[in-house]
């Protein structure tokens, strides 16, 4: 889980400088994964072209941010706090706004789908609205206003004003817009694709991550790393933590299996996350960062909670159908006080029944 973590305790860190091989090592690129003296890194290392984007860190915040070696923890989440029956099949989407709302919402196959607003109570979940759409993703604003995609061949991105009046914000032609969310400096980013059939993903696909400021003008595409690579398959779901990196669940099947990719708004490959080998595909689905910047994700195919921290590292997996009867976590969120709530459901149930549970996250994961 740490091995980069162990490597630098053991003293696994050259002692010289890869360039001149003669003064102590200052920098390390976490690109080339080299590592260089003050020197080398002015005079050699910066005046490549191929590197400008690169990132340098000092040696010495290495050793500060690494932790010690520890094993896998089993526990995510130390308790369920309250329960909670929807009248929904499945809760495809869940998301906790700085006003204390709730909103929720499912989709099918068939135009019965719904997106509701309400505030949480000690024993009930109080519906203050509800809007009648079929709709892929949601995201909240500063002014509480809700950004809407639809399951549809359309290219809009929609917004719900507090007025209850839904206008077109973006037009994303000749692309389909799928995820939403808006970051800590209130910019909105969209995960879209090419028109067509979803997979499979070939050299001709064209699947972006956008991100727009506060008039709605494109400010970013992210689309290939800094080696030229597509980032993304299918980029289903978003989040960022304090300083904006992108952590995207990325489908790259028809089953919705696939991995987390971070990355930052420069196109950065931070890390890629595929789940763990021993079990079964991995499919994740809701994300959820907390005050650390631990990334926590839903993987319905194994009934469990993954989390890692910011570098990738597994900390953590949870079988929480075991323990709690969590069964096909989905959707997550973390409330203004720091609990964990999570939607449940399969894409396709039938049945009316979904539930929201509100649990606390384990103490060491904060």
């Amino acid at each position: 889980m740490a091995s980069n973590a162990v490597s630098l305790r053991e003293g696994q860190v050259p002692l010289s400088c890869h360039f001149c091989n003669k003064e102590a090592v200052q920098w390390k690129c976490e690109e080339c994964g080299v590592f260089m003296c003050t020197l080398c890194k002015e005079k050699i290392h910066q005046r490549l072209k191929s590197i400008q984007d690169h990132e340098i860190v000092s040696v010495s915040d290495i050793w500060k941010d690494t932790p010690p070696r520890r094993e896998v923890a089993s526990e995510v989440i130390s308790s369920v706090l309250n329960t909670y029956t929807t009248t929904f099949p499945v809760i495809c989407s869940l998301l906790c706004s700085g006003d204390d709302c709730l909103y929720f919402m499912y989709n099918t196959a068939t135009e019965n789908a719904r997106l509701m607003k309400g505030k949480i109570f000690k024993s009930t979940i109080r519906i203050i609205n509800t809007l009648e759409k079929r709709l892929f993703d949601i995201a909240v604003n500063r002014n509480y206003e809700v950004f809407l995609t639809e399951i549809n061949d359309k290219n809009d991105v929609l917004i719900l004003t507090s007025s209850g009046e839904i206008k077109t914000v973006l037009d994303t032609s000749p692309m389909m817009p799928l995820s939403l969310h808006v970051n800590k400096d209130n910019e909105l980013i969209v995960g879209l694709r090419e028109q067509g059939p979803a997979y499979p993903v070939t050299d001709f696909s064209v699947r972006q991550v956008l991100i727009f400021d506060n008039g709605y003008k494109k400010k970013v595409t992210l689309e290939t790393d800094t080696k030229g690579r597509k980032l993304f398959s299918y980029p289903a779901r978003i989040k960022t933590d304090s300083k904006n990196v992108l952590y995207v669940a990325d489908w790259t099947g028809e089953n919705n299996s696939g991995r987390l990719v971070a990355v930052d708004v420069n196109g950065r490959l931070k890390f890629t996350y595929n789940g763990n080998t021993d079990l079964n595909a991995f499919s994740p689905h809701g994300i959820a960062i907390t005050a650390s910047d631990n990334i926590i994700l839903s993987d319905w195919n194994n009934n469990a909670l993954h989390i890692l921290n910011y570098k990738g590292e597994l900390l953590g997996i949870h079988f929480v159908d075991k323990e709690y009867n969590i069964i096909r976590p989905l959707s997550l969120c973390i409330d203004s006080e720091g609990y964990l709530l999570i939607g449940r459901g399969l894409l396709n149930e039938t049945l009316s029944d979904a539930k929201i549970y509100v649990t606390k996250i384990a103490e060491y994961f904060m």
